[in-house]
C-alpha cells in the first residue's frame, strides 16, 4: 500500500464512516484508491468528533523471559493497527453516532472509517475497516453530554491514498 505522499505538519482532520445498517466494507485495494474513500467523504457520513487521535499503526514487540533466567529480551514484531477512542458531543438526534451506537451494541458489524487530514494543499486519506465498541455516554451534571466509544481496525484492513 503507498505510505503518504507527505507528512503534513500542522494539518487538521476529520473522521468519515460508510453509511447504512448493513455496510459492506472497501476491499484493500478500494481503500488505497482516492476516488473510492473521498467519495464516502461528504457532510451526511461526518463523525462530529471533538479531536481525531493518533492513527495508523502502533509499533509492536513481543516480550518474553526464560524461566529461571533473569534475561528477556523484546522481539520485534509486525506492527498493528491503532485502535482509536473517540470522544464527540453526544447528540440523539445525530443519525451517524446513533448508528455507530448501534454498531458497538451489535457488536458483529464490520464499517468502513476514513480519516482525512489536510494541511490545506493537500489531502491524505487514512481508510480502514473497523468494529465499534465500548460505547459509552458520560453525562456530568452541568457540562454537555459526550460519547465515547472506540473503534477497532480489522488486520490489515487499511490503506493510504493521496491527493495532491
Amino acid at each position: 500500500m503507498p505510505l503518504p505522499a507527505k507528512v503534513l505538519p500542522g494539518f487538521s482532520a476529520s473522521l468519515f464512516m460508510q453509511p447504512g445498517a448493513t455496510p459492506t466494507v472497501l476491499t484493500n485495494a478500494a481503500l488505497a484508491t482516492v476516488a473510492t474513500v473521498s467519495a464516502l467523504c461528504i457532510t451526511g457520513n461526518a463523525v462530529l468528533v471533538e479531536a481525531v487521535p493518533a492513527f495508523g499503526q502502533d509499533d509492536a514487540v513481543a516480550n518474553f523471559t526464560v524461566a529461571g533466567s533473569r534475561q528477556s529480551d523484546k522481539i520485534p514484531t509486525q506492527s498493528a493497527p491503532t485502535s482509536l477512542t473517540i470522544t464527540a458531543a453526544w447528540n440523539p438526534s445525530d443519525t451517524v453516532l446513533v448508528q455507530i451506537r448501534s454498531d458497538a451494541y451489535s457488536g458483529l458489524i464490520d464499517r468502513t472509517y476514513i480519516v482525512q487530514a489536510t494541511d490545506g494543499t493537500g489531502t491524505i486519506y487514512y481508510a480502514f475497516n473497523a468494529r465499534a465498541s465500548q460505547w459509552q455516554i458520560d453525562a456530568q451534571p452541568g457540562a454537555e453530554a459526550k460519547a465515547v466509544f472506540t473503534l477497532h481496525p480489522r488486520s490489515g484492513q487499511y490503506g493510504w491514498s493521496n491527493s495532491a
